[in-house]
């Protein structure tokens, strides 16, 4: 990456911020959240509601979902292809699901189910579209994603390291 500027959770949360977006906020242990992002850094979320404030660290957040779409378009324009010589496994998969554009079932850590198309993502989070609405999903509440179709990640990757 070139710079904290293209990250996908501070666009994302930038966005929401600027729009004033009410958000739905899922934790990893089920706990839902509702406000409108005031202020992030690096580690927390500054969430508001009803005249109260409240800090909820980044760990423990799995989705952050706004209740009206947002301008995805430009946030994937904004994040771009990350260029590596030796790209990880994970980024030629998830590669490979974003350009085919076909949907995923993703299993967040806590058991829930998520589906929907991979737009975007970095090194720690993916923007997953459904149905015209967006939600940020932190990786480190992922468990599993699985393709609807199977993927040739020989097409994304000249050497993967294995023979």
């Amino acid at each position: 990456m070139a710079d904290k500027q293209t990250s996908l959770q501070d666009l994302f949360l930038n966005a929401l911020r600027k729009s004033k977006t009410p958000v739905t906020m899922f934790l990893v242990k089920g706990v839902k959240l509702q406000g409108i992002v005031t202020w992030f850094d690096n580690f927390s979320v500054l969430l508001r509601r009803d005249g109260q404030s409240q800090l909820i660290y980044k760990h423990a957040i799995s989705t952050i979902m706004p209740s009206n779409p947002i301008d995805v378009a430009a946030i994937v324009d904004a994040v771009g292809e990350a260029q590596k010589k030796q790209p990880l496994l994970q980024e030629i998969f998830l590669n490979a699901v974003r350009k085919s554009e076909d949907s995923v079932t993703m299993f967040l850590v806590n058991g829930v189910m998520l589906q929907g198309h991979i737009a975007s993502f970095d090194l720690f989070c993916m923007l997953l579209e459904r149905e015209g609405m967006a939600q940020l999903v932190y990786k480190h509440a992922v468990s599993t994603i699985q393709p609807a179709r199977p993927l040739n990640l020989a097409e994304d990757s000249t050497d993967n390291g294995e023979d």
